[in-house]
């Protein structure tokens, strides 16, 4: 089957007869053709979606219908969803997270609006105005709201905040602007959320797992999963050219690339392999130590990238999106150990994807 892009056509609806296949509108044109030109497995009620990951391969991800059906099912069931719930959807629908609340809303009968392009202010009044009760946002969705001084409206009884890791000093600035956070983890491969932060609890780093899925901690403290929402398979369009499918699961479990520690069915995210370099023979967690950098700087994003040393294994620098925020991340870096504090400082394109990931070029 060669693939069909459904962004040129209507807006896709949760009705699916053999596979359909979303794509970013922002891709290059050269990717686009070769996903396009692709010939890709006959699979029945499945979508295609790209993953959001930071690096690697291009890799389009299959999710059955069912797999679908059974993360929505689970998160309702986390939320309290009902028929009664108005969900507001700021999120792309070529992306999990906001066909997930396609899906979520289909299954109770909710009403959906959807906001288009990404604004804090839109999303605001959109929220007031269909008197949104749950929604989704990314962590710089999150930070235009708080930055901006966006209160959140009364409406809202719970926001899922998931497709990066959302800082500890955001959430707590968040949350007394009244923003119902609720600080998740997941990922393409499993149709959306793993673990969720409970409503109405005390928001901690340890998430409740979902209850569609199994978890365990295999090799190196590595993630595993097994369950109904799981991924059928992806395909992966290699850097040579070659396009080929793959199912990674084995005996039904699925590695992620993320470490993790669980107790008393409840998770608490570690970091991601990709995220992991050592410094003179220490190993240093980048994506925490940015996450700490960027809550001492108000002014705009920052992103830490790492390039090889040969003295200390990887040196580490800073790219600003504007001078202010260059000028606050430089008299920021007593937050890293003195072994790690960044060499390098610039302003730049922090390389922001669509769901507002950094995307951290590779070493």
């Amino acid at each position: 089957m060669k693939g069909r892009d459904l962004l040129t056509e209507p807006p896709v609806k949760w009705e699916l007869h053999g596979s359909a296949l979303l794509l970013n509108p922002r891709l290059p044109d050269t990717r686009r053709d070769a996903v396009l030109q692709a010939e890709f497995p006959d699979l029945e009620d499945h979508v295609w979606l790209a993953t959001s990951g930071t690096g690697g391969r291009t890799k389009q991800v299959a999710l059955s219908r069912q797999a679908l059906e059974s993360s929505a099912q689970a998160v309702n069931a986390h939320l309290g969803a009902t028929p009664r719930d108005i969900w507001l959807n700021p999120l792309p629908l070529f992306h999990v997270g906001g066909l997930g609340i396609r899906v979520r809303a289909a299954l109770t009968g909710s009403r959906c609006e959807e906001l288009g392009g990404w604004s804090p202010e839109a999303y605001v009044e959109a929220a007031k105005s269909c008197r949104a009760t749950l929604s989704s946002l990314v962590p710089t969705q999150v930070h235009d709201l708080v930055r901006g001084g966006w209160r959140a409206p009364e409406t809202l009884r719970a926001v899922v905040v998931g497709g990066d890791a959302l800082s500890e000093a955001l959430c707590a600035e968040a949350a007394v602007m009244g923003w119902p956070l609720l600080p998740s983890y997941g990922l393409t491969e499993a149709a959306s959320q793993v673990a969720t932060a409970a409503p109405g609890e005390e928001v901690t780093n340890w998430w409740p797992l979902l209850r569609h899925l199994e978890a365990r901690v295999g090799e190196g403290g590595i993630l595993q999963l097994r369950g109904p929402s799981l991924l059928t398979g992806w395909m992966i369009f290699g850097e040579d050219g070659r396009v080929h499918f793959e199912d990674p699961k084995c005996d039904g479990w699925y590695k992620t690339t993320d470490h993790v520690e669980l107790r008393d069915g409840k998770l608490r995210v570690i970091g991601r392999c990709d995220d992991l370099i050592k410094i003179r023979g220490e190993l240093v967690d980048i994506a925490s130590l940015e996450r700490e950098l960027q809550a001492r700087v108000p002014s705009g994003l920052v992103r830490l990238d790492s390039a090889p040393d040969a003295r200390n294994g990887a040196l580490l620098s800073v790219v600003a999106e504007n001078n202010s925020a260059l000028r606050e991340a430089r008299r920021a870096v007593d937050c890293f150990p003195p072994f790690a504090r960044p060499e390098v400082f610039r302003v730049g394109d922090v390389g922001l994807g669509p769901l507002g990931k950094k995307i951290r070029p590779k070493p």
